[in-house]
Protein backbone atom coordinates (compact mmCIF):
# COMPACT_ATOMS: atom_id res chain seq x y z
CA UNK A 1 0.00 0.00 0.00
CA UNK A 2 1.39 3.39 -0.97
CA UNK A 3 2.15 5.59 2.05
CA UNK A 4 0.65 8.97 2.78
CA UNK A 5 -2.42 8.92 0.52
CA UNK A 6 -4.86 9.53 3.38
CA UNK A 7 -4.04 13.05 4.54
CA UNK A 8 -5.91 16.12 5.70
CA UNK A 9 -7.41 18.15 2.87
CA UNK A 10 -5.39 21.21 3.89
CA UNK A 11 -2.18 19.57 2.67
CA UNK A 12 -3.60 19.15 -0.83
CA UNK A 13 -3.28 22.88 -1.43
CA UNK A 14 -0.17 24.59 -2.67
CA UNK A 15 2.30 25.10 0.18
CA UNK A 16 4.84 27.43 -1.38
CA UNK A 17 5.12 30.35 1.04
CA UNK A 18 8.53 31.90 0.56
CA UNK A 19 9.70 29.30 -1.98
CA UNK A 20 11.88 30.62 -4.80
CA UNK A 21 13.23 28.51 -7.65
CA UNK A 22 16.25 29.01 -9.90
CA UNK A 23 16.39 27.31 -13.30
CA UNK A 24 19.47 26.90 -15.50
CA UNK A 25 18.55 27.39 -19.17
CA UNK A 26 21.39 25.85 -21.15
CA UNK A 27 19.94 26.79 -24.55
CA UNK A 28 19.31 30.43 -23.59
CA UNK A 29 22.45 30.57 -21.40
CA UNK A 30 20.39 32.30 -18.72
CA UNK A 31 19.25 31.75 -15.14
CA UNK A 32 15.51 32.09 -14.49
CA UNK A 33 14.01 33.00 -11.12
CA UNK A 34 10.51 31.91 -10.08
CA UNK A 35 8.74 33.27 -7.00
CA UNK A 36 6.26 30.46 -6.37
CA UNK A 37 4.44 32.49 -3.71
CA UNK A 38 3.54 35.33 -6.09
CA UNK A 39 3.79 33.43 -9.39
CA UNK A 40 6.27 35.95 -10.81
CA UNK A 41 8.78 34.58 -13.34
CA UNK A 42 11.94 36.45 -14.28
CA UNK A 43 13.08 34.45 -17.28
CA UNK A 44 16.41 36.25 -17.57
CA UNK A 45 17.42 36.83 -13.96
CA UNK A 46 21.07 36.49 -14.94
CA UNK A 47 23.05 35.97 -18.15
CA UNK A 48 25.25 32.87 -17.83
CA UNK A 49 28.42 31.64 -19.49
CA UNK A 50 28.94 28.98 -22.15
CA UNK A 51 26.93 25.73 -21.83
CA UNK A 52 25.57 26.22 -18.29
CA UNK A 53 24.70 22.90 -16.72
CA UNK A 54 24.02 22.61 -12.97
CA UNK A 55 23.38 25.03 -10.11
CA UNK A 56 23.83 24.87 -6.34
CA UNK A 57 22.45 27.44 -3.89
CA UNK A 58 23.40 28.98 -0.57
CA UNK A 59 21.48 31.62 1.38
CA UNK A 60 23.22 34.35 -0.61
CA UNK A 61 24.58 32.95 -3.85
CA UNK A 62 23.89 30.68 -6.80
CA UNK A 63 26.89 28.77 -8.14
CA UNK A 64 26.37 27.77 -11.78
CA UNK A 65 28.53 25.24 -13.61
CA UNK A 66 29.45 26.65 -17.03
CA UNK A 67 30.78 23.54 -18.75
CA UNK A 68 31.94 25.32 -21.91
CA UNK A 69 33.87 27.94 -19.94
CA UNK A 70 35.42 25.46 -17.48
CA UNK A 71 34.25 27.71 -14.67
CA UNK A 72 31.79 28.24 -11.84
CA UNK A 73 29.78 31.48 -12.02
CA UNK A 74 28.92 32.99 -8.63
CA UNK A 75 25.67 35.00 -8.71
CA UNK A 76 23.90 37.05 -6.04
CA UNK A 77 20.47 35.43 -5.63
CA UNK A 78 18.84 38.72 -4.67
CA UNK A 79 20.10 40.94 -7.48
CA UNK A 80 21.16 38.53 -10.26
CA UNK A 81 24.55 40.21 -10.50
CA UNK A 82 27.63 38.06 -11.19
CA UNK A 83 30.15 38.31 -8.36
CA UNK A 84 32.98 36.32 -9.95
CA UNK A 85 33.85 33.34 -12.15
CA UNK A 86 35.90 30.58 -10.53
CA UNK A 87 38.13 28.96 -13.12
CA UNK A 88 38.54 25.16 -12.86
CA UNK A 89 41.01 23.72 -15.39
CA UNK A 90 41.48 23.63 -19.16
CA UNK A 91 39.32 20.99 -20.87
CA UNK A 92 37.91 19.85 -17.53
CA UNK A 93 34.29 20.21 -18.73
CA UNK A 94 32.85 20.63 -15.21
CA UNK A 95 29.50 18.89 -14.81
CA UNK A 96 28.05 18.89 -11.30
CA UNK A 97 28.50 20.91 -8.11
CA UNK A 98 27.65 20.20 -4.48
CA UNK A 99 28.28 22.39 -1.43
CA UNK A 100 29.21 21.32 2.09
CA UNK A 101 29.88 24.06 4.65
CA UNK A 102 32.48 26.45 3.17
CA UNK A 103 33.51 24.19 0.31
CA UNK A 104 32.11 23.30 -3.09
CA UNK A 105 32.99 20.12 -4.94
CA UNK A 106 32.89 20.00 -8.74
CA UNK A 107 33.28 17.04 -11.08
CA UNK A 108 35.52 17.41 -14.14
CA UNK A 109 33.73 15.21 -16.65
CA UNK A 110 36.48 15.08 -19.27
CA UNK A 111 39.51 15.03 -17.00
CA UNK A 112 38.38 12.43 -14.42
CA UNK A 113 38.82 14.64 -11.36
CA UNK A 114 36.90 16.14 -8.46
CA UNK A 115 37.83 19.71 -7.52
CA UNK A 116 37.62 21.21 -4.03
CA UNK A 117 36.75 24.92 -4.06
CA UNK A 118 37.19 27.19 -1.06
CA UNK A 119 34.11 29.44 -1.03
CA UNK A 120 35.79 31.97 1.25
CA UNK A 121 38.46 32.68 -1.34
CA UNK A 122 36.50 31.58 -4.46
CA UNK A 123 39.42 29.48 -5.66
CA UNK A 124 40.26 25.84 -6.35
CA UNK A 125 42.11 24.50 -3.32
CA UNK A 126 42.88 20.97 -4.51
CA UNK A 127 41.76 18.15 -6.80
CA UNK A 128 41.70 14.37 -6.80
CA UNK A 129 41.49 11.71 -9.51
CA UNK A 130 38.44 9.43 -9.59
CA UNK A 131 36.91 7.11 -12.19
CA UNK A 132 36.06 7.80 -15.82
CA UNK A 133 33.88 10.79 -16.70
CA UNK A 134 32.54 11.67 -13.22
CA UNK A 135 29.10 13.27 -13.11
CA UNK A 136 26.70 13.59 -10.14
CA UNK A 137 27.57 13.58 -6.44
CA UNK A 138 26.05 13.17 -2.97
CA UNK A 139 27.38 13.81 0.54
CA UNK A 140 26.61 11.68 3.61
CA UNK A 141 28.39 11.46 6.99
CA UNK A 142 31.54 13.23 5.88
CA UNK A 143 31.87 11.20 2.69
CA UNK A 144 31.53 12.39 -0.90
CA UNK A 145 30.04 9.83 -3.31
CA UNK A 146 30.89 10.43 -6.98
CA UNK A 147 29.24 8.70 -9.94
CA UNK A 148 31.80 7.64 -12.58
CA UNK A 149 29.80 7.21 -15.80
CA UNK A 150 32.80 6.12 -17.90
CA UNK A 151 30.92 6.97 -21.11
CA UNK A 152 34.23 7.64 -22.84
CA UNK A 153 34.96 3.90 -22.98
CA UNK A 154 31.39 2.83 -23.69
CA UNK A 155 30.39 2.56 -20.00
CA UNK A 156 32.83 -0.30 -19.50
CA UNK A 157 33.81 0.51 -15.92
CA UNK A 158 30.90 2.30 -14.22
CA UNK A 159 31.34 2.93 -10.50
CA UNK A 160 30.96 5.22 -7.49
CA UNK A 161 34.06 6.66 -5.83
CA UNK A 162 33.84 7.26 -2.07
CA UNK A 163 35.94 10.23 -0.90
CA UNK A 164 36.74 11.01 2.73
CA UNK A 165 36.20 14.77 2.91
CA UNK A 166 38.48 15.17 5.93
CA UNK A 167 41.53 13.74 4.14
CA UNK A 168 40.18 14.35 0.62
CA UNK A 169 41.25 10.91 -0.50
CA UNK A 170 39.43 8.03 -2.22
CA UNK A 171 38.54 5.28 0.23
CA UNK A 172 36.90 2.78 -2.06
CA UNK A 173 35.37 2.37 -5.52
CA UNK A 174 32.00 0.60 -5.81
CA UNK A 175 30.91 -1.04 -9.10
CA UNK A 176 27.42 -0.01 -10.30
CA UNK A 177 25.01 -0.46 -13.18
CA UNK A 178 25.49 1.46 -16.43
CA UNK A 179 25.84 5.28 -16.38
CA UNK A 180 25.63 6.35 -12.68
CA UNK A 181 24.87 9.97 -13.52
CA UNK A 182 22.85 11.22 -10.51
CA UNK A 183 23.22 10.50 -6.80
CA UNK A 184 21.26 11.47 -3.68
CA UNK A 185 21.56 10.79 0.06
CA UNK A 186 18.11 9.53 1.13
CA UNK A 187 17.18 8.08 4.55
CA UNK A 188 20.73 6.98 5.36
CA UNK A 189 21.47 5.38 1.99
CA UNK A 190 23.00 6.60 -1.26
CA UNK A 191 20.61 6.29 -4.19
CA UNK A 192 22.34 6.10 -7.57
CA UNK A 193 20.45 6.74 -10.81
CA UNK A 194 22.07 4.63 -13.54
CA UNK A 195 20.47 5.89 -16.74
CA UNK A 196 21.64 3.17 -19.14
CA UNK A 197 23.11 3.75 -22.58
CA UNK A 198 20.04 5.47 -24.15
CA UNK A 199 19.72 2.60 -26.66
CA UNK A 200 19.57 -0.96 -25.37
CA UNK A 201 20.34 -0.74 -21.64
CA UNK A 202 17.60 0.85 -19.54
CA UNK A 203 17.63 2.78 -16.29
CA UNK A 204 18.17 1.23 -12.88
CA UNK A 205 18.48 2.59 -9.34
CA UNK A 206 21.30 1.24 -7.19
CA UNK A 207 20.99 1.55 -3.40
CA UNK A 208 24.37 1.77 -1.65
CA UNK A 209 24.77 1.05 2.07
CA UNK A 210 27.36 3.65 3.19
CA UNK A 211 28.57 1.46 6.06
CA UNK A 212 29.40 -1.59 3.97
CA UNK A 213 30.02 0.35 0.73
CA UNK A 214 28.14 -2.22 -1.33
CA UNK A 215 25.04 -2.11 -3.53
CA UNK A 216 22.29 -3.74 -1.46
CA UNK A 217 19.33 -3.25 -3.83
CA UNK A 218 18.85 -2.64 -7.56
CA UNK A 219 15.51 -1.32 -8.86
CA UNK A 220 14.57 -2.02 -12.48
CA UNK A 221 12.87 1.27 -13.34
CA UNK A 222 13.44 1.43 -17.08
CA UNK A 223 13.66 4.48 -19.31
CA UNK A 224 16.58 6.88 -18.95
CA UNK A 225 16.55 7.60 -15.21
CA UNK A 226 17.65 11.08 -14.15
CA UNK A 227 17.74 12.83 -10.75
CA UNK A 228 15.74 12.39 -7.51
CA UNK A 229 13.20 14.27 -5.38
CA UNK A 230 12.04 13.02 -1.95
CA UNK A 231 8.52 13.87 -0.75
CA UNK A 232 7.28 14.00 2.85
CA UNK A 233 5.27 10.78 2.34
CA UNK A 234 8.60 8.98 1.71
CA UNK A 235 8.06 8.72 -2.01
CA UNK A 236 11.11 9.20 -4.21
CA UNK A 237 10.39 10.63 -7.66
CA UNK A 238 12.87 10.08 -10.48
CA UNK A 239 13.01 12.21 -13.62
CA UNK A 240 13.67 10.84 -17.09
CA UNK A 241 16.44 12.08 -19.37
CA UNK A 242 14.16 11.97 -22.39
CA UNK A 243 11.53 14.07 -20.56
CA UNK A 244 8.88 11.49 -21.40
CA UNK A 245 8.11 10.01 -17.98
CA UNK A 246 8.42 10.25 -14.21
CA UNK A 247 9.09 7.28 -11.96
CA UNK A 248 8.51 6.73 -8.24
CA UNK A 249 9.27 4.28 -5.44
CA UNK A 250 9.24 4.03 -1.64
CA UNK A 251 12.44 5.34 -0.04
CA UNK A 252 12.60 2.57 2.59
CA UNK A 253 10.87 -0.53 1.19
CA UNK A 254 11.88 0.24 -2.44
CA UNK A 255 8.39 -0.73 -3.61
CA UNK A 256 8.04 0.70 -7.14
CA UNK A 257 4.97 2.87 -7.76
CA UNK A 258 5.81 4.11 -11.26
CA UNK A 259 8.23 2.46 -13.67
CA UNK A 260 8.55 2.58 -17.45
CA UNK A 261 5.51 0.32 -17.83
CA UNK A 262 3.42 2.53 -15.55
CA UNK A 263 4.95 6.03 -15.57
CA UNK A 264 3.60 9.19 -14.01
CA UNK A 265 2.54 10.87 -17.24
CA UNK A 266 3.92 14.44 -16.99
CA UNK A 267 7.49 13.77 -18.03
CA UNK A 268 10.44 15.83 -16.89
CA UNK A 269 14.22 15.80 -17.22
CA UNK A 270 14.82 17.11 -13.66
CA UNK A 271 12.81 17.11 -10.44
CA UNK A 272 13.05 18.68 -7.00
CA UNK A 273 10.76 19.13 -4.00
CA UNK A 274 10.11 21.15 -0.87
CA UNK A 275 8.66 18.05 0.86
CA UNK A 276 5.04 19.15 0.25
CA UNK A 277 5.23 19.80 -3.48
CA UNK A 278 6.94 18.21 -6.47
CA UNK A 279 8.56 20.48 -9.06
CA UNK A 280 9.05 18.98 -12.53
CA UNK A 281 11.30 20.62 -15.12
CA UNK A 282 10.78 19.42 -18.67
CA UNK A 283 10.30 20.27 -22.31
CA UNK A 284 11.46 19.62 -25.85
CA UNK A 285 14.71 20.60 -27.53
CA UNK A 286 14.49 24.01 -29.23
CA UNK A 287 11.56 25.16 -27.10
CA UNK A 288 11.13 26.98 -23.82
CA UNK A 289 10.91 24.50 -20.95
CA UNK A 290 8.28 24.55 -18.22
CA UNK A 291 8.20 23.97 -14.48
CA UNK A 292 5.11 22.09 -13.32
CA UNK A 293 4.17 21.95 -9.64
CA UNK A 294 2.26 18.99 -8.18
CA UNK A 295 0.88 18.31 -4.72
CA UNK A 296 1.59 15.15 -2.77
CA UNK A 297 -1.29 13.35 -4.52
CA UNK A 298 0.11 14.10 -7.99
CA UNK A 299 -2.42 16.82 -8.78
CA UNK A 300 -1.15 19.57 -11.07
CA UNK A 301 -1.26 22.92 -9.25
CA UNK A 302 0.56 25.39 -11.46
CA UNK A 303 2.88 25.73 -14.45
CA UNK A 304 5.58 28.26 -15.36
CA UNK A 305 7.54 28.92 -18.56
CA UNK A 306 11.30 29.42 -18.34
CA UNK A 307 14.09 29.45 -20.97
CA UNK A 308 15.40 27.19 -23.72
CA UNK A 309 16.60 23.66 -22.96
CA UNK A 310 16.70 23.90 -19.18
CA UNK A 311 19.06 21.52 -17.38
CA UNK A 312 18.61 22.09 -13.64
CA UNK A 313 16.27 23.50 -10.99
CA UNK A 314 16.98 24.25 -7.33
CA UNK A 315 14.90 25.85 -4.57
CA UNK A 316 15.48 28.15 -1.64
CA UNK A 317 12.89 28.23 1.13
CA UNK A 318 13.21 31.95 1.78
CA UNK A 319 15.04 35.00 0.50
CA UNK A 320 17.75 36.61 2.61
CA UNK A 321 16.43 39.54 4.67
CA UNK A 322 16.98 43.00 3.22
CA UNK A 323 18.43 45.83 5.34
CA UNK A 324 15.81 48.16 6.78
CA UNK A 325 17.21 51.20 4.97
CA UNK A 326 16.78 49.42 1.64
CA UNK A 327 13.13 48.76 2.43
CA UNK A 328 12.56 52.51 2.57
CA UNK A 329 13.60 52.93 -1.05
CA UNK A 330 10.87 52.86 -3.73
CA UNK A 331 10.17 49.54 -5.42
CA UNK A 332 10.11 50.39 -9.11
CA UNK A 333 8.95 46.90 -10.18
CA UNK A 334 10.77 47.11 -13.52
CA UNK A 335 9.70 44.02 -15.46
CA UNK A 336 9.02 42.90 -19.00
CA UNK A 337 6.92 40.12 -20.47
CA UNK A 338 7.48 37.91 -22.35
CA UNK A 339 11.20 37.43 -21.78
CA UNK A 340 12.84 36.14 -23.96
CA UNK A 341 10.67 37.82 -26.59
CA UNK A 342 10.08 38.03 -30.35
CA UNK A 343 9.18 40.48 -31.75
CA UNK A 344 7.60 42.59 -28.95
CA UNK A 345 7.68 42.78 -25.16
CA UNK A 346 5.70 44.87 -22.67
CA UNK A 347 7.81 46.80 -20.15
CA UNK A 348 6.23 47.88 -16.86
CA UNK A 349 7.43 49.94 -13.90
CA UNK A 350 6.02 52.14 -11.17
CA UNK A 351 7.18 55.43 -9.63
CA UNK A 352 6.01 57.65 -6.79
CA UNK A 353 4.06 60.84 -7.42
CA UNK A 354 7.02 63.05 -6.48
CA UNK A 355 9.15 61.61 -9.33
CA UNK A 356 9.28 64.62 -11.66
CA UNK A 357 11.42 63.25 -14.49
CA UNK A 358 11.38 59.62 -15.64
CA UNK A 359 13.43 58.14 -18.47
CA UNK A 360 13.58 54.55 -19.79
CA UNK A 361 16.46 53.52 -22.06
CA UNK A 362 17.59 50.29 -23.77
CA UNK A 363 21.29 49.33 -23.90
CA UNK A 364 23.18 46.47 -25.54
CA UNK A 365 25.93 44.33 -23.94
CA UNK A 366 28.59 46.85 -25.05
CA UNK A 367 26.91 49.57 -23.03
CA UNK A 368 25.69 51.42 -26.14
CA UNK A 369 22.27 53.05 -25.95
CA UNK A 370 19.91 51.44 -28.45
CA UNK A 371 16.56 53.04 -27.77
CA UNK A 372 15.00 55.80 -25.69
CA UNK A 373 11.49 54.75 -24.68
CA UNK A 374 9.67 57.94 -23.79
CA UNK A 375 7.33 57.57 -20.80
CA UNK A 376 4.98 59.98 -22.60
CA UNK A 377 4.05 57.01 -24.79
CA UNK A 378 3.28 54.80 -21.80
CA UNK A 379 -0.09 53.65 -20.59
CA UNK A 380 -0.58 55.18 -17.11
CA UNK A 381 -2.42 53.79 -14.11
CA UNK A 382 -2.52 55.51 -10.71
CA UNK A 383 -2.37 53.01 -7.82
CA UNK A 384 -4.67 54.21 -5.03
CA UNK A 385 -3.35 54.02 -1.49
CA UNK A 386 0.29 53.68 -2.55
CA UNK A 387 0.89 57.05 -4.14
CA UNK A 388 2.37 55.38 -7.22
CA UNK A 389 1.83 55.55 -10.95
CA UNK A 390 2.27 52.39 -12.99
CA UNK A 391 3.73 52.75 -16.48
CA UNK A 392 3.62 50.16 -19.27
CA UNK A 393 4.95 50.41 -22.81
CA UNK A 394 5.39 47.97 -25.69
CA UNK A 395 8.84 47.80 -27.30
CA UNK A 396 8.98 46.32 -30.79
CA UNK A 397 12.71 45.51 -30.88
CA UNK A 398 13.77 48.58 -32.88
CA UNK A 399 16.46 51.19 -32.24
CA UNK A 400 16.12 54.98 -32.23
CA UNK A 401 16.16 54.89 -36.05
CA UNK A 402 13.24 52.41 -36.02
CA UNK A 403 15.53 49.70 -37.42
CA UNK A 404 15.10 46.13 -36.16
CA UNK A 405 17.96 45.15 -33.85
CA UNK A 406 19.69 41.75 -33.82
CA UNK A 407 19.08 38.86 -31.43
CA UNK A 408 20.90 39.09 -28.12
CA UNK A 409 20.90 40.35 -24.55
CA UNK A 410 19.74 43.89 -23.79
CA UNK A 411 19.16 45.98 -20.67
CA UNK A 412 16.34 48.34 -19.72
CA UNK A 413 17.58 51.19 -17.50
CA UNK A 414 15.09 53.25 -15.53
CA UNK A 415 16.26 56.71 -14.51
CA UNK A 416 14.23 58.84 -12.09
CA UNK A 417 15.09 62.51 -11.54
CA UNK A 418 18.37 61.91 -13.38
CA UNK A 419 19.51 58.92 -11.28
CA UNK A 420 19.64 55.29 -12.42
CA UNK A 421 17.19 53.39 -10.20
CA UNK A 422 16.59 49.96 -11.77
CA UNK A 423 18.00 47.69 -14.47
CA UNK A 424 16.27 44.77 -16.17
CA UNK A 425 17.88 42.19 -18.48
CA UNK A 426 16.03 40.83 -21.49
CA UNK A 427 16.74 38.53 -24.42
CA UNK A 428 15.55 39.07 -27.99
CA UNK A 429 15.29 35.78 -29.87
CA UNK A 430 14.65 35.53 -33.60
Amino acid sequence: MRKGLVIFIIFISLNLWGTVGFVVNSGSETLSRIDFETGDVEEVFCVLGSIPNRVELTDEFAYIVNSGDNSIQKVNINTGSTITNIYIENSSNPYDIIIDENYAYVTGGMINKVYKINLDTDSVESSISVGGNPAGMAILDGKLFVGNTDYGTGYSNCSVSVIDLLTFSVEVTIPTEVNPQFLSAINGNIHVSCGGDWVAIFGKICIINPESNVVTNTLDIGGVTSNFALMQNNTVYVADGSSSSLYAYDADTFEIYHDSSNPFSPGGTMVTSNNDNLFVLGGQWGQNFTVKVFDINENLLSEYTVGLYSTDIKLVSEIVAVDDDLLLKPDYNLTNYPNPFNPTTTISFSVTQNSDFVNLEVYNLKGQKVKNLSPSLCHLEFIEGRGETKFSIVWNGTDDNNQLISSGVYFFKLKVNGEEKAVRKCVLLK
